[in-house]
């Protein structure tokens, strides 16, 4: 046995030696629901688990404990799974209503979203059905697991709901079905609890910065794979989002979302700040006001500080608060000053203890199902008549119709559809092949006549998911004026954005699938059924019965075609991809087609390739020829060996977090690749000979911080290991630190580094009106401020005309801060009446002509230094998130098997210039037709225009690989993964050399 002191030790800060401080006592349920009258017959947390609610944080374990042996004392309390964490801990939502409701609950739920579908009955039989049914509320909580209160908050609050005998708990139970959904995350919140177990004190530390409240890196905020829970609500690419799902079928009234946030702050609540979503409820703000008066005074009651609104905006769709308002609901946020589940003294001495967080959220969340209980028939007809608006706007507006033709990669488009499905929207399919007339493309905003073969799927926009279907599927969703003029006023005074995600997030967009938008639903067979049309998968005989087949091809543009890949080169089957096109067997072939040939094959190919092809749903043509019709001859040299990737993936406390997830996930799931994460922090022992794959992800510190840790002899040994074969690939901030001036290892630069050979063009208002812009300076007059020196009489017989090459300075616009961002042709549909500001006049204008009107008096050539502010003026109206377009290289590996152009997301603050050796894969379109959706400022769209997404530099018989952002983002962009999947799985063969066989 291990000495008690041992014992005591590996338990903290989750002990009762926790506990014995007088701040970790935790609070009885009498004392946390002040006038409450309990049932005995239902057990309290203490009697289960053997210590108070707020004491100390519980575990999944315990948590799991305590909701079976309530759900086990009373019928009011049912338990309902809806998904497993990916380490396998159960993720349920726990209803708890009055006894009958309860035991019911499919046939109330049935009822309920009937009621909630207005359709085919009069807005006076929606007061009717209200006036006697219930109302839902859905009480989300500790999907950040390192934001640990909200869990235990949850527990007391069922408590208060499933054993309440005094009038609230019976009013509630009587008005309102409430579902506890009590943790969101639970991986995350094991990992971080045994961080803060691991660290703890006899004596907890208040210490901000003490390692029981820091952690180590990757903490707990995250899942298994590191992604961020809460913005994973209109993907679920994580098993914990088939919570979504569950939603979607009870159409909640109240959606509350509960968080923490840094711990010296307070607390914060709803209502939000601008931006708004324009397809926000119209009652939102009214609702969210109601709510947050009855929570005030509760907190108030208690004398709690808080505020409302200040940071947290309501544009993004994709967080807990946020996504169910769009079926009509009202989402509430709540963020918790955190205390890491002891106490932490703030900077100016307040004191704040864990269960006082429990209580804070668990008296926000009575309060607000007070409201709705109080106002629950009110509440059932605001959501019917969001829903009703939602038909309307569908069955007049511009866009009826969403159509995803089920054409080129069909499993996305399938995902898509049944992703759709998954969160409440309607999809319809095609029985047989239509052709739909002005169907408006998506990207693009060409109109064309599409055929449309059996099984494409049409989303009507008068369905009451009306709002959710288009706010996830239009490829814009505009700001209004004001928060425009906002935005820029922040940026120009160097108070940075107050957008607080990503303001681009189209599904069609992501998917990279084709999609149109029509102001009339096409006409054809439309059904709700599932369509299923037939389709070729496995080994497809050649015509000629009892034929050998010499070789096997099949086409290279689809996610399963690579995936395949992956499978075969980890079973030793040698696979060979196309560069040139060809035609054997009667069928044409594009480039980037795979091919294996039955010589240098294992004797059961066939059985490998038909196991391959089947489990990724591919078809493989077999052939009895090499010889081919057209183009390429099989045997030949255009088609390339590829080698079986050894892949190492840099990770550790000075890599991002979410953007290596989103690797880790995309290997480890998707791909389900076997690879190394190696922690960047042992650079220095790592033996590289390993691998011929080494990927740099997204950085968590600085480059400089990341350079200096590699050193130069590390650099050099990095060039060394490339120069003999390697392929080292360089994500988004990682792309950066490989391409700095200082390390050496390609010709592509920063952007910000070549300000000299590359300056930015600048489109944006005057220097001179930037400079009134930007907070007050004291150097004295400018240029523009001085009479101009007079000019000679001009010959009135001769018309003035501009220099060759330049373009005249843009017009100043009405204020520094009233400009229109620039918006695409795919996008201008859907900003048509809307104010978004003054567009700018003129075009780019090169740096130096635009600074010129802002020197001193004296000078009259810029010098390094002013370039190097302009340049950073102009980093700060960077993306922060949005959709551009890329024109792909369909010479280069990296875009064989992909269409010519893709939609990047982009949140980078610097663009990569990249000039021979390198070759671009994929570089950003020209300035007319680079914004596809989100908010794209025109010096962003000028300092990006034409340079690089994607680019390959071949050193010595290596290659390195830069990609300017993230190609997987959160597991979101599947255009751009194809990209980096290229990259990984095409790139040890195709792009470096290695060495030949033994």
């Amino acid at each position: 046995m291990r000495p008690a002191a041992t014992i005591a030790l590996a338990l903290l800060p989750l002990s009762a030696a926790a506990a014995a401080s007088p701040a970790n006592e935790g609070m009885s349920p009498e004392r946390l629901f002040p006038g409450a009258v309990f049932s005995a017959a239902v057990p309290t947390q203490e009697a289960v688990l053997g210590f108070k609610p707020g004491a100390r944080p519980m575990r999944h374990d315990e948590l799991m404990r305590y909701v079976a042996a309530v759900a086990a004392a009373t019928p009011r309390v049912k338990v309902l799974p809806y998904a497993k964490s990916w380490e396998g801990r159960d993720l349920v939502v726990v209803v708890v209503a009055d006894e009958a409701t309860a035991g019911g609950l499919d046939a109330f739920r049935d009822e309920h979203a009937k009621l909630l579908d207005p359709r085919g009955r009069s807005a006076d039989a929606d007061r009717q059905g209200a006036s006697k049914a219930k109302a839902v509320a859905w009480m989300a909580y500790g999907i950040h697991g390192d934001e640990l209160s909200s869990t235990d908050a949850a527990a007391a609050v069922l408590y208060r709901l499933a054993a309440g005998e005094d009038d609230w708990a019976k009013a509630a139970r009587r008005e309102l079905v409430v579902l506890i959904d009590p943790c969101q995350n639970p991986d995350g919140r094991e990992r971080f609890l045994a961080e803060l177990r691991a660290f703890g004190h006899l004596t907890p530390s208040s210490d901000r910065e003490d390692l029981s409240h820091t952690g180590l890196w990757p903490w707990g905020r995250w899942n298994h794979y590191l992604f961020d829970m809460n913005r994973d609500w209109i993907n679920l690419v994580q098993p914990e989002s088939r919570r979504v799902a569950a939603i979607a079928t009870w159409l909640p009234q109240l959606m509350v979302d509960s968080h923490e946030m840094g711990s010296s702050d307070t607390y914060l609540f709803s209502p939000a700040r601008p931006p708004f979503n324009p397809f926000l409820p119209k009652r939102y703000l009214d609702w969210a006001g109601r709510y947050a008066s009855d929570q005030a005074k509760a907190l108030d009651a208690r004398g709690y500080p808080y505020y409302r609104g200040e940071w947290a905006d309501e544009f993004f769709v994709g967080y807990g608060s946020s996504w169910a308002m769009y079926h009509g609901a009202v989402g509430i946020l709540y963020e918790m000053s955190g205390t890491d589940g002891t106490l932490v003294r703030k900077p100016f001495g307040e004191v704040r203890t864990y269960a006082q967080a429990v209580e804070h959220h668990a008296t926000s969340s009575i309060a607000n199902l007070g409201t709705l209980a109080a106002n629950r028939e009110e509440a059932l007809m605001a959501m019917i008549g969001s829903r009703r608006e939602a038909i309307a706007r569908g069955a007049k507006g511009p866009v009826r119709a969403w159509i995803l033709p089920r054409t080129g990669d069909v499993d996305r488009t399938d995902a898509l559809a049944q992703l759709l499905r998954d969160q409440g929207v309607e999809v319809l399919q095609a029985r047989s092949e239509t052709k739909a007339p002005g169907l408006h493309d998506a990207a693009t905003g060409e109109t064309a006549a599409v055929v449309l073969p059996a099984g494409s799927y049409m989303v009507p926009a008068d369905q009451p998911a009306g709002s959710l279907a288009r706010v996830v599927l239009d490829p814009h969703v505009p700001m209004e004026a004001s928060f425009l003029q906002e935005e820029r006023r922040s940026l120009e005074t160097g108070k940075g954005t107050r957008i607080y995600d990503t303001t681009s997030w189209s599904l069609p967009l992501e998917y990279g699938v084709p999609a149109y938008w029509s102001a009339a639903a096409p006409a054809g067979d439309w059904t709700k059924d599932r369509v299923r049309p037939p389709r070729r998968t496995g080994i497809v005989p050649p015509a000629e019965a009892g034929a050998v087949p010499l070789a096997w091809v099949w086409d290279g543009g689809s996610d399963a075609a690579i995936l395949a890949v992956a499978d075969l080169l980890a079973d030793g089957v040698l696979v060979r991809v196309a560069e040139k096109p060809f035609r054997v067997g009667g069928r044409a072939y594009a480039p980037g087609t795979l091919l294996v040939r039955r010589e240098g094959s294992p004797p059961d190919v066939e059985a490998r390739l038909e196991a391959a092809a089947s489990r990724r749903g591919v078809a493989v043509d077999a052939v009895t020829t090499v010889l081919a019709e057209q183009g390429a001859d099989l045997g030949g040299n255009y088609f390339h060996p590829l080698v079986p990737p050894r892949i190492g993936v840099f990770t550790g406390p000075m890599i991002a977090s979410t953007e290596y997830g989103a690797i880790w996930h995309l290997l480890d799931t998707v791909v389900q690749q076997r690879f190394t994460a190696v922690d960047l922090m042992s650079f220095a022992g790592a033996d590289l000979r390993r691998f011929n794959v080494l990927v740099v992800s997204p950085l968590g510190t600085s480059k400089e911080a990341v350079r200096a840790l590699i050193g130069k002899n590390g650099m050099e040994r990095l060039k060394d290991w490339v120069s003999a074969g390697g392929t080292l690939i360089g994500i988004g901030s990682g792309a950066l630190m490989l391409a700095d001036k200082d390390a050496g290892l390609t010709a592509a630069r920063a952007r910000s580094q070549v300000l000299d050979s590359a300056p930015p063009p600048v489109w944006s208002v005057s220097a001179s009106a930037a400079l009134d812009a930007a907070p007050l300076r004291a150097t004295g007059l400018a240029s523009s401020d001085l009479e101009p020196p007079p000019r000679p009489a001009a010959d009135a017989s001769k018309a003035a005309a501009p220099a060759a090459g330049k373009t005249p300075a843009p017009a100043k616009s009405r204020s520094a801060y009233d400009v229109r961002p620039v918006i695409g042709p795919g996008a201008a549909p859907f900003v048509e009446g809307v104010d978004l500001g003054t567009p700018l006049a003129g075009k780019p204008v090169e740096m130096d002509a635009w600074l010129k009107t802002a020197l001193p008096p004296g000078r009259t050539e810029p010098k390094e230094d002013d370039r190097r502010r302009a340049d950073d003026r102009l980093r700060a109206f960077s993306p922060q998130g949005a959709m551009l377009r890329v024109d792909l290289d369909p010479d280069l590996y990296l875009t064989w098997g992909m269409p010519g152009d893709l939609t990047a997301w982009i949140g980078a603050d610097d663009a990569l210039i990249a000039g021979p050796p390198a070759r671009v894969a994929a570089a950003f379109s020209g300035i007319d037709t680079i914004h596809r959706g989100g908010l794209l400022w025109p010096e962003a769209a000028a300092r990006l225009a034409k340079t690089a997404y994607a680019m390959r530099e071949s050193v010595g018989q290596g290659q390195i690989v830069l990609f300017l952002d993230d190609p997987v983002y959160r597991g979101w962009m599947l255009g751009t993964r194809r990209l980096f999947l290229n990259a990984l799985l095409y790139g040890p063969g195709v792009g470096a050399e290695p060495p030949a066989a033994w």
